[in-house]
């Protein structure tokens, strides 16, 4: 499995085309691998929005019918007002977290997280600003 490191951040994207927008406010933004996408998500927010966060990155054949399927996906439906299973991976991942939340999607985050500065400094840990 790759690192975080191993992805191309200049390729990072979000629901905003403001990635810190898409970051601070929406607590989402992914990059885009020839097998896999990595997700950054929201884990801390305060006043100002998001300021933490975790990853994790989900294979791009994902079936999210078999993946979650404990889903109620009727509900997400109609929470988004459309077929959950028209838009793509990305899109369905989001509608899962914005519906579940991140825990029931990428699982708990058992650490601090990355500050906003750090999912950008690819050398964050190595200098232990955790």
């Amino acid at each position: 499995m790759k690192t975080r490191y191993e992805y191309d951040i200049t390729k990072i994207e979000g629901p905003d085309a403001d990635i810190e927008t898409s970051l601070k406010e929406y607590g989402i933004a992914w990059i885009e691998g020839p097998e896999d996408i990595i997700f950054y998500y929201g884990i801390e927010h305060d006043d100002t929005g998001y300021v933490r966060f975790d990853f994790c990155v989900i294979d791009r054949n994902l079936d999210i019918k078999n993946e979650y399927d404990w889903a109620e996906f009727d509900r997400v439906s109609a929470s988004i007002g459309s077929d959950i299973f028209e838009g793509s991976l990305i899109q369905q991942i989001q509608d899962l977290v914005s519906y579940y939340g991140y825990e029931e999607i990428f699982g708990s985050s058992y650490w601090a997280g990355i500050p906003y500065e750090g999912v950008f400094d690819r050398c964050y840990i190595e200098r232990g600003e955790l």
